[in-house]
């Protein structure tokens, strides 16, 4: 499978104990409530290792980039080891250093193993906008925590999803 014909969509597998997520192709905000169960699941098994591979990845928004911010501080809550990302591209791994993921996360460049059979995590879910609003505006809020140019960059945003919430919610 080429890259311009690489799934949107995220995998999960696991190998010794370590979990692995890849994330493929456009890894957008529809997603988000999907991934977002399933980080919580996983944070309840307190995972001995998580990996998230980016070496697919043509595109991660910042919906689910503060999922992942979100669950980097949960595991440091929780005394866990940092989860590594594997992000091989300049581009991305710019965004990533830019929104201070290095402080949360091992930012390495290649996978150190290659993962067993994974799995799809069910994306279906999650769809009401309710559910979407909820989840964009918990992972924006997370994102604002890791630095002061993140919460100037996302203030905005936040603010708008909080509109949009109470709007929903009467």
């Amino acid at each position: 499978m080429t890259n311009s014909e690489q799934a949107d969509r995220v995998l999960h597998a696991v190998h010794e104990g370590v979990h692995v997520l890849r994330f493929t192709g456009e890894i957008r905000y529809p997603l988000g409530p999907a991934l977002e169960r399933f980080l919580d699941q996983l944070l309840n098994e307190k995972p001995p290792g998580l990996i998230i591979d980016l070496c697919e990845t043509r595109i991660i928004d910042s919906t689910c980039l503060g999922l992942l911010a979100h669950l980097a501080l949960q595991l440091r809550a929780l005394g866990l080891a940092k989860a590594k990302v594997v992000s091989p591209q300049p581009d991305i791994t710019e965004v990533l250093r830019s929104m201070s993921f290095d402080r949360l996360f091992e930012i390495i460049g290649e996978m150190p193993f290659s993962p067993a059979e994974a799995r799809e995590l069910e994306t279906d879910i999650g769809r009401e906008e309710d559910t979407l609003l909820a989840t964009m505006l918990g992972a924006h809020r997370a994102l604002m925590v890791l630095s002061e140019h993140n919460r100037l960059q996302f203030r905005d945003v936040v603010k708008v999803l909080e509109r949009e919430s109470e709007v929903h919610h009467g």
